[in-house]
């Protein structure tokens, strides 16, 4: 299969899935229990929140996706029960399990038919994005009805990346076009599996 790069409609693809996870933060019904889950910071999650739409808009642009499905290598084992945290507000939690069903989807499409920009979503594990690509349909819906209970935030939402994102919200400029945001290089990190090893993307 050929590998392309990713294109313009990639980082728009992107920049909608960032902002359904940003919007997902920014709700009023995420409470600690969901900020937990996310592994979210409270001082990062509360930044996001005090955001209007269209800065939250300017954050997505972000050339990284900024959520994350956590959990084993993707089969047959992810589709084991992943209870979500009591606690949640019922609301905030259907529309997470939604958001990361979707994800989910999104994703193995992704690494079936473009490798590169899946590993630029999934970390520099090839095996990870073998591992997603080789599901069948029926692995994925198993999969995606645990989902919500994988969804995490990325580190991008720590230093030093965090402030470059709060600055594109600030100053008018989409996060895409901040030298401080070009993740790209960190999100391939030349696909070596020892990359993905090191740290949590």
């Amino acid at each position: 299969m050929q590998c392309k790069p990713p294109d313009k409609q990639f980082f728009a693809e992107i920049r909608d899935l960032n902002l359904g996870f940003l919007q997902l933060v920014a709700d009023p019904g995420a409470g600690d229990e969901a900020l937990g889950m996310l592994a979210m910071p409270s001082a990062s999650a509360a930044a996001l929140q005090s955001l209007q739409q269209a800065e939250l808009s300017r954050v997505a642009s972000a050339p990284v996706l900024l959520a994350r499905l956590d959990g084993p290598s993707f089969g047959a084992g992810v589709a084991e029960a992943m209870p979500l945290p009591a606690g949640l507000d019922p609301q905030w939690s259907r529309r997470a399990s939604l958001f990361a069903a979707g994800l989910l989807t999104y994703l193995w499409q992704l690494a079936r038919r473009q490798p590169v920009a899946a590993a630029l979503c999934l970390g520099p594990d090839p095996a990870r994005v073998h591992a997603l690509a080789r599901l069948t349909g029926q692995e994925v819906l198993a999969c995606g009805a645990v989902a919500g209970a994988m969804l995490r935030a990325r580190r991008v939402f720590r230093a030093p990346f965090l402030p470059e994102l709060l600055r594109a919200a600030r100053d008018d400029a989409p996060a895409s076009e901040l030298p401080g945001l070009d993740l790209i290089p960190l999100g391939l990190a030349q696909l070596r599996p020892g990359a993905a090893r090191r740290g949590t993307y």
